[in-house]
């Protein structure tokens, strides 16, 4: 019992460093724990930073009986930030409206005379401004500028109280496109793909180190069955797990499902063709990564670019001018679209065939890689 009593106790300050040396340490040579601490919150700040960058433009329809003369409609072809659309119909426009693909209608019309001296008169011109309930944001900034164009105008052109310009406001009522309308395709598409990645790598990567490839392949079965039945199992949860998504998202939060069912299956067949293409990320980066621990860098690498440049939190607009043509040709920004489209504006299936096709030409390419590259042992 002495001998115990004269052990020495150790600097318990030494200790504490020692083992804040060794957490540093493992956590610096984890590269999961090292992107998540370091490379995640650089590439978030960047992204974000980069908000708001883009040259923004605001696309106005033009009603086809509208005057397109005058120093009022000379000044809007001339504001950068508007684009006049001339070309679209009545009807078309009318539609559009209702969808909140467009936000703001306008149309100029003469309607009675403004004194602007003795004996000088000259048209009264009035801008009806048809603003879409689909799409309040853009169309209240749309309203401010035209507001602001026309109190200068005016200021500019007439020296009584009278007024050379007015605005008549009105408001398209349409289906409201809410947050959750905008976020949850964006938040399945990146579900399908984060699990597509880290299911069928991790899978692959558990096989090759336990042996059980081996073990299989020493049986009469085709490779082929071995990857085929991986992206049947995966293929069935992304279905579960696009069900569970899109039904909370109803329920709970009122996401827009314009056909009801019929527009629920065409999300799965959507979902379907996205699952596909996103196994062959999945398996490219089980062919890069040696471990479990490497597995993570690099699918975020693939995932971390979609998630930000895809439009799935903000609109693809708000980024600087030489990203957006990138993020316009992502898989995840086809997807997303394509279950906007299918969603919100009630389109049917064979309407979102160029979103299709360019899932299906990332498959095709991933799936040439995962030949070349793809390893079994």
């Amino acid at each position: 019992m002495e001998v115990i009593k004269n052990i020495k106790k150790p600097d318990q300050f030494k200790v504490l460093l020692a083992l804040v040396k060794a957490s540093i340490l493992s956590t610096l040579r984890n590269p999961n724990s090292l992107f998540f601490s370091f490379i995640f919150p650089f590439i978030f700040i960047t992204v974000f930073g980069m908000l708001g960058q883009g040259n923004r433009v605001f696309e106005i329809g033009v009603r086809e009986t509208s005057l397109q003369k005058g120093p009022l409609f000379e000044a809007l072809q001339k504001v950068e930030v508007l684009k006049l659309v001339t070309t679209q119909s009545d009807a078309t426009l009318d539609e559009q409206l209702k969808k909140g693909e467009i936000a703001v209608v306008i149309s100029l019309k003469e309607e009675g005379e403004v004194e602007l001296a003795p004996n000088v008169k000259q048209p009264k011109q009035v801008l009806y401004l048809e603003k879409s309930a689909a799409d309040p944001n853009n169309a209240q900034a749309i309203g401010s500028i035209l507001e602001s164009m026309v109190q200068t105008i005016n200021s500019q052109t007439v020296s009584n109280q009278q007024k050379l310009f007015e605005i008549n406001e009105t408001t398209v009522e349409g289906r409201k496109f809410t947050q959750i309308d905008f976020i949850l395709p964006g938040q399945l598409s990146f579900a399908l793909l984060s699990n597509a990645m880290f299911g069928i790598a991790i899978t692959f990567i558990t096989m090759r180190k336990q042996l059980i490839i081996k073990r299989i392949f020493a049986a009469p079965i085709n490779r082929s069955v071995l990857i085929g039945s991986e992206a049947i199992s995966k293929a069935v949860i992304a279905i579960l797990q696009s069900i569970l998504i899109i039904v909370v998202g109803h329920f709970l939060f009122d996401f827009t499902l314009v056909h009801g069912v019929v527009t629920l299956l065409s999300m799965l067949v959507l979902s379907l063709v996205g699952i596909f293409t996103f196994l062959a990320f999945g398996l490219i980066v089980s062919s890069l990564g040696k471990d479990e621990q490497t597995v993570a860098p690099i699918a975020n690498l693939i995932m971390m670019p979609q998630l930000f440049l895809s439009g799935a939190f903000f609109p693809i607009e708000a980024f600087p001018q030489f990203l957006q043509p990138i993020a316009r040709i992502l898989p995840m920004t086809f997807l997303n679209d394509a279950f906007r489209k299918v969603a919100f504006e009630g389109v049917a299936l064979s309407e979102t065939l160029p979103q299709i096709l360019g899932l299906i030409v990332w498959g095709i390419i991933i799936y040439l890689l995962v030949i070349r590259l793809f390893k079994w042992e």
